[in-house]
């Protein structure tokens, strides 16, 4: 199992259990993301949330989707998305539009 104690696990479907590594807020953001590891042979599967599909939710809980992958390609997967997708506290800075 992976190092990280808080790392949140999923079985999909196929029995297999799946390390989620990103939620995103909806189907798109989560296709851009899924497609990144995809182009990395990193294997994913993608979970969202039942009650999103019928009624068409595309935010909020509902509208939520997990991003996961096999135990073996949690770090790798965890280090590329770091790597393209850093985590900064800092906003970026103003740009000043004068005509």
């Amino acid at each position: 199992m992976s190092d990280n104690p808080n790392a949140i696990t999923r079985r999909g479907p196929d029995n297999q259990v799946w390390y989620i590594v990103v939620e995103a807020p909806g189907m798109a953001a989560a296709e851009i993301t899924a497609g990144l590891l995809r182009s990395a042979n990193i294997p994913v599967f993608v979970f969202r949330e039942a009650g999103g599909g019928p009624i068409a939710l595309s935010v909020g809980l509902l509208g939520s989707v997990q991003i996961g992958v096999p135990e073996a390609y949690y770090e790798e997967a965890l280090a590329l998305l770091e790597s393209e997708f850093p985590l900064n506290d800092e906003l970026p800075p103003e740009i000043d539009e004068e005509p």
